[in-house]
C-alpha cells in the first residue's frame, strides 16, 4: 500500500467515483474512498455523495468544523492525492467576476452591514446581575452573621 498511496490522481479520474457503490471525495487535494462510511455518516450518506459528485469537498468540509475525531479518521479512508492540486476556493477568489461564487462571510467581508445597535437590555442585565451578586455578599457577609 506504501507504493500505491504515492501515485496520483488526476482531478477527472475521481469525479468517476460519485456513487453509492463507489465514492470518492477529495478533501484539501487527498482523495478519500468513504463508499464504506456512507452508512455511518453522521450528516447522512447524501452530503458525501453530494460532496464526491461537487469534485472538491474541501470548503465544505472545513465549514462543518468536524471534531478532531473525524479528522483523525480521515487517515484510515486515504487512498492517493491529486496530481498539481490547486484548491477551487483560492483559484475563483483571483476572479472577482466568477459567477459561481456565492457570497459568504469570506467573500462579502467588504460589504460590511452595521450591527444592531445596543438595547437598553443589553446594558441592563448584567448591572442586574451584577446588583444580585453585590446583594448576596452583602446579605452572607454582615446579615446572616447577626442572626
Amino acid at each position: 500500500m506504501a507504493g500505491e498511496a504515492k501515485k496520483l490522481f488526476f482531478a477527472s479520474e475521481v469525479t468517476l467515483h460519485a456513487s453509492r457503490k463507489d465514492c470518492w471525495v477529495v478533501i484539501g487535494g487527498k482523495v478519500y474512498d468513504v463508499t464504506k462510511f456512507l452508512e455511518d455518516h453522521p450528516g447522512g450518506e447524501d452530503v458525501l455523495l453530494h460532496a464526491s459528485a461537487s469534485g472538491d469537498a474541501t470548503e465544505a468540509f472545513e465549514e462543518v468544523g468536524h471534531s478532531t475525531s473525524a479528522v483523525s479518521m480521515m487517515d484510515s479512508y486515504l487512498i492517493r492525492s491529486i496530481k498539481d492540486y490547486v484548491r477551487p476556493s483560492a483559484s475563483k477568489a483571483t476572479d472577482p467576476w466568477s459567477a459561481d461564487v456565492l457570497p459568504n462571510s469570506r467573500t462579502m467581508q467588504g460589504n460590511k452591514v452595521t450591527p444592531n445597535p445596543n438595547t437598553f437590555l443589553d446594558f441592563l442585565l448584567p448591572l442586574f446581575v451584577l446588583g444580585l451578586a453585590f446583594a448576596a455578599w452583602y446579605y452572607l457577609t454582615f446579615i446572616s452573621k447577626n442572626h
